[in-house]
């Protein structure tokens, strides 16, 4: 078992970070898949501009919460979660989804807290956070809200999914730390295992980093780490609380959300063109070769996982074993 506790020490060059917007409560960016569009909440609407700031204009408000909006994989629709109620019965968050113009809105979940919408790089499956079964679970769902198949059943609430460019994974946060699960998996992975809240992961275009937010050094700030969770690199140090990662299509830029001016606006920084490597902290580095070398553990651990019975069978004789000539050993001295 490789261990891995350090941080990383490597950089990530930033070659410019610009405030695109200058409102009251914006969050929630995402990209157009043409990179030429960013989507985003503020002030209970969803709103919409070009990447670069410009002809922000509000999509839709149905005068009600409404948040999280998220492209579709061709750019055609907008997925978003908004405040319901129907006669009778209390309010609720459902998912929802319209024409990129605002037009032509439907509902999709129903009933119960559903939010968090995250289409699948083929377009076929929604990911979300739903209450259905009482916490905030991960499920997916055909497109048009059909099809509804829960992926995670833990205690706590799980939220944010965010799917691998092969569809096959979704990173999600639980609990203050970063989990993926496949979509024919059984049992979720844990990336991050520390007691800081890491939340609002992202994986990036090609599938091998995924962006997060971490209070590791009090407010929030951005990290990177690779898609195995073996190593981490800090992007942002600001006396400020920045969140809500998203990767642009090429990979180049991050947009998020940062209080650094007083109010959450949207920000996107822009990564310098060198590729990210991560450095693989020296800790583990140690235990992997110590434990490569000494062939005789790894051949007893790998006999212990394929036959336990016969293993524990075999540590309990030569226990017993160990013991009688102990016990003989002494007898005979005292006798």
């Amino acid at each position: 078992m490789i261990l891995l506790i350090s941080y990383s020490s490597a950089a990530v060059n930033i070659d410019s970070d610009e405030k695109l917007t200058n409102i009251t409560n914006a969050n929630h960016p995402s990209w157009s898949p043409d990179g030429k569009k960013i989507v985003y909440a503020a002030n209970q609407a969803i709103w919409i501009m070009n990447s670069d700031g410009s002809g922000q204009k509000k999509l839709y408000d149905g005068m009600a919460w409404e948040g999280e909006p998220e492209f579709n994989d061709d750019g055609t629709m907008i997925y978003f979660a908004a405040e319901s109620k129907k006669a009778y019965s209390a309010r609720y968050i459902s998912i929802h989804v319209m024409n990129t113009d605002g037009s032509n809105g439907q509902k999709l979940t129903e009933t119960a807290d559903s939010r968090a919408p995250s289409v699948s790089p083929d377009g076929t499956r929604v990911a979300y956070a739903s209450r259905v079964s009482g916490n905030y679970d991960i499920w997916t769902m055909a497109t048009d809200g059909t099809d509804q198949v829960r992926l995670t059943d833990a205690t706590g609430d799980e939220s944010s999914p965010s799917w691998s460019n092969d569809g096959n994974t979704i990173v999600y946060s639980s609990a203050g730390d970063i989990f993926t699960i496949g979509i024919n998996a059984v049992k979720p992975v844990e990336l991050t295992h520390d007691t800081y809240n890491n939340v609002e992961p992202a994986y990036s275009p090609d599938g091998n980093m995924i962006a997060y937010a971490s209070d590791i050094g009090g407010d929030y700030d951005l990290w990177i780490m690779d898609s195995e969770g073996n190593s981490e690199i800090k992007i942002t140090s600001d006396r400020s609380s920045e969140r809500a990662p998203a990767w642009s299509p090429d990979g180049r830029k991050i947009a998020y959300v940062s209080n650094r001016d007083g109010e959450y606006n949207i920000w996107v920084m822009t990564l310098g063109n060198e590729v990210i490597e991560f450095e693989v902290p020296e800790k583990a580095i140690e235990i992997e070769e110590n434990s490569i070398s000494n062939t005789h553990i790894v051949k007893l651990r790998e006999y212990a996982i394929s036959k336990p019975r016969e293993f524990i069978g075999i540590v309990l004789l030569v226990s017993f074993v160990f013991v009688v000539t102990i016990v003989g050993s002494f007898l005979r001295k005292i006798s």
